[in-house]
């Protein structure tokens, strides 16, 4: 088994956009079977509902296009000791280019919610 990096371990993010490293994880050799996870550390607001969407999206053009493959959402604060751990096989992300020439996957925050929101993420593939 071997565990390579989608975010540059655990990233607080405070707006949305593309989480480090933006330039995604080489996955053009990824042929066999493997596991994506994402990890919710903690997710906050100084005020009002904190709110997340975060779209893991791959790419072949180094992201000047590219194409979601799942999405995740939360909604309400999320304490370090509570966090949320997302998990998804291969098969359950059919469009994602898994094994394809040029192909990278990243994590991508597009919805961040409530005053001031923090988001702490940690995000992984396993195969």
């Amino acid at each position: 088994m071997s565990i390579s990096s989608i975010t540059t371990g655990a990233q607080t993010v405070t707006a949305t956009g593309a989480v480090t490293p933006t330039a995604g994880l080489d996955i053009s050799g990824v042929t066999g079977d493997c596991t994506v996870h994402v990890r919710v550390q903690a997710l906050s607001s100084a005020s009002g509902t904190a709110k997340l969407a975060l779209v893991l999206e791959d790419s072949v053009t180094g992201f000047t296009a590219s194409l979601p493959v799942a999405e995740l959402q939360a909604q309400a604060t999320i304490q370090t000791q509570a966090e949320q751990h997302f998990i998804f096989r291969k098969y359950q992300l059919p469009t994602c280019r898994f094994g394809t020439t040029s192909a990278v996957l990243r994590a991508n925050v597009y919805t961040l919610g409530g005053t001031t929101p923090t988001v702490t993420i940690d995000s992984w593939l396993e195969q």
